[in-house]
């Protein structure tokens, strides 16, 4: 695979130098422990769309679920957002946060109890929430991004931003990103005031969610990679694939890029480079990385769960039973989660790709793998689904000492860790 590349600014330049001295040495994993340690409050939340703005969806400080337990999840909660599909659920202050149609709903996070729903700024076809320091950011296939306050669900500011956000924003400290199908738009969390506005010069399309690492924001268009300035959001390079149809967001880990389409591509942060590229399928997800791997899903023909070392892109293994979903995948803690083919969520070794188990809804209520690429989130012990109209909780049981029954848990330090 052949990759363009258009000339490094100054200021790339800069940027190279200065990530050669620090991040480009560590690899992906201890990048993932450097950003995700030092919580003073020792708390762990589900913000956005791939658990971080890197999109690495891997939660390396569960401690609660492991290989050897996640097979004894058990229902804990359910939270019904009408009839519409359920959004990836988000979490964070205790809350859990979804979109379905043209509404945002918040559930208390210990029980499931509805604490607030409010209509979006069009009502037309929310997506996936991102919670970040200042506000609950949300978009909508009518091309409004808005804020609400996380607490009350009272909307902060709403900006239309044309076109239609059929992806979640990325946040960080105090800017949210979005694509609307032909540009890249910053704007400040606080006061919804645009910082800049990226529209690619030969006008591809832009509808995955960005990537936002360090001084740099990545995205990706039809069959290219951008990277953007992020104080400015001036082009510092673009990368052209062959003709493909990419299909995911990027994934940043270290100083890598991984972009999934026909093939699962990675690419130097720091210009564009190809490192590597390996042909999976057609519609390859967004690249979860955790321990120095790579694991996407992928479509037909060569359908199933894959795992590569995330520096060389060698093969490591493969499991076909998630069949042909769409979904992003999450890491915990040696497990993979992956809401297969027909719905279930599956559970897999990271290490070796072997089969640890499945959950599904009590009541038969499906996930839709095939829309909107569902993610789970998994943190503190609890795993957050998304079905087809409302949002699941699963955790491990409890021993009841009053009734000497099996219950499910409520984040109490009883919980069985066999």
């Amino acid at each position: 695979m052949k990759s363009t590349l258009q000339p490094l600014s100054t200021l790339a330049l800069a940027i190279f130098f200065l990530f050669s001295s620090s991040t480009f040495g560590q690899s992906p994993d201890d990048f993932e422990q450097t950003i995700t340690k030092g919580d003073p409050h020792g708390s762990i939340e589900w913000t956005q769309y791939g658990f971080l703005p890197t999109h690495t969806s891997f939660n390396s400080r569960e401690n609660i679920l492991s290989r050897g337990n996640v097979a004894s999840l058990a229902f804990k909660w359910a939270a019904e957002v009408g009839p519409g599909i359920a959004s990836s659920p988000v979490l964070g202050r205790g809350i859990v946060y979804a979109a379905a149609e043209g509404m945002i709903f918040a559930f208390r996070a210990s029980d499931g109890t509805p604490l607030w729903s409010h209509l979006s700024c069009s009502g037309v076809d929310t997506v996936q929430p991102a919670l970040g320091p200042h506000a609950l950011l949300v978009g909508d296939g009518g091309g409004d991004l808005a804020a609400y306050d996380p607490v009350t669900g009272d909307q902060i500011w709403c900006r239309d931003e044309s076109g239609s956000i059929t992806s979640a924003p990325a946040v960080d400290e105090k800017t949210a990103y979005i694509t609307n199908g032909s540009d890249v738009v910053a704007v400040d969390q606080a006061t919804g005031i645009g910082r800049w506005r990226f529209t690619p010069s030969d006008f591809s399309p832009l509808t995955h969610t960005p990537a936002v690492f360090r001084n740099m924001v990545f995205v990706s268009g039809l069959n290219t990679v951008f990277a953007l300035d992020k104080a400015t959001g001036h082009e510092l390079w673009r990368t052209n694939l062959a003709p493909q149809g990419i299909s995911s967001a990027p994934s940043v880990a270290g100083n890598t890029v991984y972009v999934g389409g026909t093939n699962l591509f990675a690419l130097r942060a720091s210009d564009g480079h190809l490192r590597w590229s390996q042909m999976v399928g057609v519609g390859v997800s967004t690249p979860a990385i955790a321990h120095n791997k790579v694991f996407v899903n992928s479509l037909d023909p060569q359908f199933g769960l894959w795992a590569f070392d995330a520096n060389t892109g060698a093969l490591l293994w493969r499991n076909e039973m998630p069949g042909e979903p769409e979904s992003t995948l999450t890491v915990a803690n040696g497990v993979i989660f992956d809401i297969a083919e027909f719905g279930e969520l599956m559970m897999f070794n990271s290490a070796t790709g072997a089969f640890l188990g499945s959950i599904v809804d009590p009541d038969g209520h499906q996930s839709q793998p095939r829309l909107g690429r569902p993610q789970p989130a998994v943190v503190n012990g609890v795993v957050y689904y998304p079905t087809s109209d409302r949002v699941d909780a699963f955790s491990l049981p409890c021993r009841n000492r009053e009734r000497g029954k099996d219950t499910p848990n409520s984040l109490s330090t009883e919980c069985e860790t066999r």
